[in-house]
């Protein structure tokens, strides 16, 4: 007969049909992915500054500043008077042309012979220069004669518009003659190169009769052109424009004409 040994106190054998327990799971950290993307910030902040300093520094450009510019007070556009005397100057070249070749030289034909005549004095022409009230302009088709009349009509015109300025903040402008005699291959060369120009060669400007002067451009006393506000150029403009039509008015052997395309007063002085 078997003898069981006596099982020891307060232990329990396990089951045959229970398996024995597992040891208890661990816990999963979690990712603090705000802490993630600070460190990597951080981190990449202290890579970006390492690398800089270790660069060479770049030199900044060296930009010259630009002169201080004086400007004058404020412009009042409504104290010029409004004036239109240029619409008033509208004198036909052919109304003209047989008395503006009656009182200037016969046509001569190119720069040499026009010389020519002038240093033998036998050609009836006055060189133009220039004065406070008037400025002739270098001209590639002309050259700076007029007869003695129509050299006074330009003086006298050019004076009183210069008196008529006085008062004003534009008193120092000046008239710009941009155009005078020309001979036959002048007359010839300009017409060639400007549509708006006639190819007559015995147009009134091969007379010595004949004068253009801007009313878009005026210049300074170094014959620079101003910089105008609109209402300076229109008061300027429609003052040389009044000048020269009460010239016309008590001469009627003075015509004007204001050409639109080339922006001047053209003047013919017939006597």
């Amino acid at each position: 007969m078997a003898i069981r040994t006596p099982e020891p106190s307060g232990e329990k054998r396990p089951s045959k049909s229970q398996p024995a327990s597992a040891p208890p799971a661990r816990k999963r950290k979690r990712i603090r992915w705000g802490r993630v993307g600070l460190v990597g910030g951080l981190l990449f902040t202290v890579i970006v500054g390492t690398v800089r300093s270790c660069l060479p520094e770049e030199v900044a450009p060296v930009v010259a500043e630009e002169p201080a510019v004086e400007r004058g007070p404020i412009l009042d556009c409504t104290t010029y008077p409004y004036k239109h005397f240029s619409k008033r100057l509208r004198d036909k070249l052919p109304e003209y042309k047989h008395l503006s070749l009656g009182a200037g030289v016969a046509p001569v034909a190119d720069e040499k012979i026009l010389e020519k005549l002038i240093s033998q004095r036998s050609v009836g022409l006055v060189r133009v220069t220039a004065t406070d009230a008037f400025w002739v302009a270098p001209m590639a088709h002309g050259r700076p004669y007029l007869t003695p009349r129509a050299h006074a009509v330009l003086q006298s015109i050019s004076n009183d518009f210069h008196k008529r300025i006085q008062n004003t903040d534009v008193a120092h402008a000046r008239i710009k003659v941009t155009s005078l005699f020309r001979t036959r291959k002048d007359q010839r060369e300009l017409g060639r190169s400007n549509v708006n120009a006639t190819r007559d060669a015995s147009a009134p400007h091969t007379h010595g009769t004949s004068m253009d002067l801007s009313y878009m451009k005026f210049v300074d006393a170094d014959g620079e052109s101003l910089e105008l506000a609109a209402c300076q150029q229109v008061f300027l403009a429609e003052t040389l424009a009044e000048v020269i039509d009460e010239h016309r008015r008590k001469d009627k052997l003075i015509f004007a004409t204001r050409e639109a395309k080339q922006a001047c007063y053209h003047l013919s002085v017939c006597r």
